[in-house]
């Protein structure tokens, strides 16, 4: 559908409902009140050991290294919930913010398991632990620390490696071994677990939490948890990117906001069907109608141009805080690199068809003009909106910026406005990491620049 054939949307269709349902758990207090609660909860175990034996005991490093293991499961558990894609947890934060902190502590809780048993070696003097002939529950102890170990060095260069990235999702679960096997471990050699140890009921509660969700993740979201739509299109907009629409097949309209994203698995019979994240591309101001625009570059997207009208779409989401309503602000720069465009193009949409006329600058790299996604669109902006085309490799005859978006494309772009304008940033890892150096550099303040990175 050619969206420049539509009307001029009138400024009342600004009030259209659009966000999500529970605005609430979008409030900064929410995420401070989910903060506090995963602090009180990682610590919980240990102070509670504190407590009961009032404070470190004379063999202090047995019980530092108790602490270290009772943390560190502790933090495993809470890697299950952080990965659980629940949008009440997404919603204050972003899922992006959200799988960094993610990453940061499964290296946390590697260490201190790590350290765990080296401690209380150290503090009975007795290096048995650490030998090959053991009783079977400090075996299962071993064994999760391996596997906490080999997940923790796979998960960080799998990319490299070029392993498959359903290899790796798939291993990633794995992580369920992790809370099996310490939690055997745990209850029949912690001192304080063992039995009718005071932290049990505490600790059985913490398996059954990782337990539930890991089977409401892995079981019922597949089946029951993700919205049925139907594809009504497929177009191409360039010779290696295609925009797949999708309606509900319920009815039901899809709220979100400008720049958010889905996980949507395409059911295509005969050909490959995976769960990907993809921004949706189309206006919120459009619930009805779901669009993902989709470049070839990997196993499965390879094959997006396979994809056609009535192939069923299963969509989880929305998710991310990257939209522009989150912020108040007076002037735009969006800044794209190849199909980084999509989020951004969302924003673009909504404030031409509420009407806003706020100034806005568009800076959007690619390789040549042929890979320009949305270009007819994007030449019908409203003129309070400026586009400006960055190509790396331009044909002959092109008269743009060429190159990279550097400190002077910006600044050149962006004029005074960059003195004051929010930045909202989308494309390749590399480029981003390219152009935030060029915006610092600039002097724009880290709080005005805005981004996701749309990666493992």
């Amino acid at each position: 559908m050619d969206r420049s054939a539509h009307e001029p949307a009138t400024k009342e269709r600004a009030d259209v409902e659009f966000l999500p349902p529970r605005k609430w758990v979008q409030a900064k207090a929410w995420g401070f009140v989910l903060i506090i609660a995963y602090s009180l909860v990682a610590i919980g175990p240990f102070a509670s050991m504190l407590i009961l034996h009032g404070g470190l005991r004379e063999k202090a490093l047995v019980d530092l290294g108790r602490g270290a293991a009772l943390t560190g499961f502790t933090l495993v558990v809470l890697q299950v919930v952080l990965a659980g894609r629940f949008r009440s947890l997404d919603a204050p934060f972003g899922l992006d913010s959200l799988m960094q902190f993610h990453k940061a502590m499964a290296i946390l809780a590697g260490g201190l398991l790590l350290v765990h048993p080296i401690l209380i070696s150290l503090g009975v003097g007795n290096f048995s632990l650490l030998s090959s002939n053991t009783p079977w529950p400090v075996d299962l102890g071993k064994v999760a620390l391996g596997f906490v170990l080999a997940m923790i060095v796979f998960s960080m260069i799998f990319e490299q490696m070029g392993v498959d990235y359903n290899v790796w999702r798939f291993l990633h679960k794995s992580i369920v071994v992790v809370v099996i096997l310490g939690f055997i471990h745990s209850t029949q050699v912690g001192e304080d677990l063992e039995a009718k140890g005071p932290l049990l009921v505490p600790w059985w509660v913490l398996f059954l939490l990782a337990a539930g969700i890991f089977t409401y993740r892995n079981a019922y979201v597949p089946i029951r948890g993700r919205r049925r739509f139907r594809v009504s299109d497929v177009r191409q907009e360039t010779h290696d990117t295609y925009s797949v629409r999708l309606e509900p097949s319920d009815g039901r309209p899809l709220p979100r906001n400008p720049g958010q994203f889905m996980f949507l698995r395409l059911v295509r019979p005969g050909r490959k069907s995976e769960t990907h994240p993809f921004t949706i591309a189309a206006s919120p101001l459009e619930p009805g109608i779901v669009e993902a625009t989709i470049k070839k570059s990997g196993n499965f997207t390879d094959t997006i141009d396979q994809t056609r009208a009535g192939d069923i779409g299963r969509i989880e989401g929305p998710f991310g805080r990257f939209s522009l309503v989150h912020h108040e602000v007076s002037h735009f720069l969006f800044i794209a690199g190849g199909v980084g465009i999509t989020p951004i193009m969302s924003m673009l949409r909504y404030l031409k068809e509420t009407g806003d006329d706020r100034p806005a600058v568009l800076i959007y790299g690619n390789k040549t003009a042929q890979d320009i996604i949305f270009a007819s669109e994007l030449e019908q902006m409203p003129d309070h909106v400026r586009v400006t085309h960055v190509l790396s490799r331009p044909d002959a005859g092109w008269t743009g910026f060429t190159g990279h978006i550097t400190r002077a494309v910006i600044e050149e772009s962006a004029g005074e406005h960059l003195r004051t304008c929010h930045v909202f940033l989308c494309g390749p890892v590399a480029m981003m990491n390219a152009v935030l150096h060029e915006l610092r550099e600039a002097g724009v303040d880290r709080r005005r620049i805005h981004y996701e990175r749309f990666t493992i």
